[in-house]
């Protein structure tokens, strides 16, 4: 009997033990679904679609938040976590419950087939004890919440860098490193002065486009006596290939960006001829190249070197912004001038919008319409004509957005007619508004922190009535009413 009482009593010490254990540790998510097939849009960004659904960072933090380990332990973050909607905003999932983040806010999250590539602050210590949390974790998951790898770490988080299908590309020490996902890691150039890392947005598994590389110049050893260097590029494989020699005509390229257009490329550059011992800029220029990275467009001239400009594409050329205007070049003998179009952006008598202030300029049915930041609201204006000429088009801007956008982080994403942004006014968590709809009004997309969900109904219930009802007016509860009684 005494035996029977001790076998009794060390199996619920064992089973109490096993309760701790499981308590501290995170179960894993293993979500269903997902259309690893579908065509993915808006990658590098905090709101990525594949198919039905859309894959976010769930809010924003800073690395200043993270104080110790366990504010990034895995299992215990929702805030700057990755999760997992339907379009709709429906079946709200954790898929990675850790932070989705690094200090360089141009970059945000990838879907490419069954994979989310990201990056998060390092939890390791240092020999003093000190938390390394500037120093970046890259990852790769499955789309199923399954199967997290660390695929290295680098120091700093103001990394260049690019998740490709089949490795990562990546700057260290100045050197051009491709990290295969099998774990081989490959030195492509060392010293490495100008490089450029496209964004593939759109992907199709299988089908990419030529922005899925990295591209760079090198400067021969041997130029025989006249300065020239070569535009390279490292492919998702791990293959370098030369794109462009300035051999021929002694011509040294410096690399401004690198441009999807369908299954092809233009590849953006200023040029300097080397002449007598003269260096002379002659422009931004370039070429399309196609998915096997050859030219399937000539070289040409598209503006004055050093000019701020927005690309359009290869045929229409791009946009110049100077002076408060914005207009396509016209290129004669080598210099680019202003052509028959052009258009103010002064929104008032002391400030104008800047290239860095536009979210898009798309086509809208018939109309070509631009959607700009003033600040933290957001605008939307048409593109209008007169007698041939273009007139102001920023006199007639609708303010879509009022306030509390935050554009100092990896920028809001316009997807359709649906805006995803971080609401500062409501705790910096992600909200979308619906253009479409004829009562706008903006909703949670993703799920609170009990903290900030308290905080959020207390908030609200200190509101005066004025201020009651505007927020009830512009914001769509995603908690039962009572919450706020």
């Amino acid at each position: 009997m005494k035996k029977n009482i001790k076998f009794i009593l060390i199996t619920l010490l064992l089973v109490a033990i096993l309760s701790v254990a499981l308590v501290g540790c995170a179960k894993k998510p293993n979500l269903t679904g997902g259309m690893p097939e579908a065509t993915t849009y808006n990658n590098n960004s905090l709101v990525v679609t594949q198919g039905d659904y859309v894959y976010f960072v769930n809010g924003k933090i800073s690395v200043d938040d993270i104080a110790t380990k366990k504010d990034n332990k895995y299992g215990n973050v929702v805030k700057s976590a990755i999760y997992r909607a339907r379009k709709d905003g429906s079946d709200v999932q954790v898929l990675v419950p850790q932070v989705a983040m690094d200090s360089n806010n141009s970059n945000g999250i990838t879907v490419i087939g069954k994979y989310v590539y990201f990056t998060s602050p390092s939890t390791a210590t240092g020999k003093d004890g000190s938390l390394l949390k500037t120093n970046t974790d890259f990852y790769r998951v499955e789309i199923t919440g399954k199967n997290l790898k660390k695929l290295t770490t680098l120091e700093g988080n103001t990394n260049q860098y690019k998740f490709t299908e089949q490795g990562l590309i990546y700057l260290e020490s100045s050197n051009l490193i491709h990290l295969s996902y099998k774990g081989k890691k490959t030195t492509i150039a060392e010293g490495v002065s100008n490089s450029y890392f496209p964004v593939t947005t759109t992907v199709k598994p299988g089908e990419a486009d030529p922005t899925m590389a990295v591209y760079y110049t090198e400067s021969p050893e041997e130029n025989d006596g006249d300065p020239y260097n070569i535009i390279k590029c490292v492919t998702a494989s791990g293959e370098t290939k030369e794109i462009l020699s300035g051999k021929e005509g002694a011509f040294n390229y410096s690399i401004k960006s690198v441009e999807s257009e369908g299954d092809n490329a233009t590849i953006y550059y200023e040029k300097t001829e080397y002449d007598n011992g003269q260096n002379t800029n002659l422009g931004l220029f370039g070429f399309k190249v196609n998915k096997e990275f050859t030219k399937s467009a000539d070289e040409k001239q598209f503006a004055n070197s050093g000019a701020t400009v927005r690309y359009i594409n290869y045929g229409e050329g791009l946009y110049v912004f100077a002076d408060n205007e914005m207009y396509i070049p016209v290129i004669e003998n080598g210099i680019a001038k202003k052509g028959d179009i052009v258009y103010s952006l002064r929104k008032s008598d002391s400030s104008s919008v800047a290239a860095t202030d536009i979210l898009t300029i798309r086509q809208e049915g018939d109309k070509k319409v631009m959607y700009f930041f003033d600040s933290n609201s957001l605008l939307k204006v048409e593109f209008k004509e007169k007698d041939g000429i273009k007139d102001s088009i920023l006199d007639i801007a609708k303010e879509l957005i009022e306030a509390n956008i935050v554009t100092d982080y990896v920028k809001p994403i316009l997807d359709g007619d649906k805006f995803y942004y971080i609401n500062s006014a409501y705790y910096n968590y992600m909200y979308v508004v619906d253009f479409s709809s004829e009562d706008v009004k903006h909703t949670l997309f993703g799920t609170r922190t009990d903290a900030d969900k308290t905080a959020y109904i207390q908030y609200v219930k200190g509101l005066d009535e004025d201020n009651r009802a505007d927020h009830d007016k512009l914001i769509k509860e995603d908690l039962p009413a009572t919450d706020f009684e």
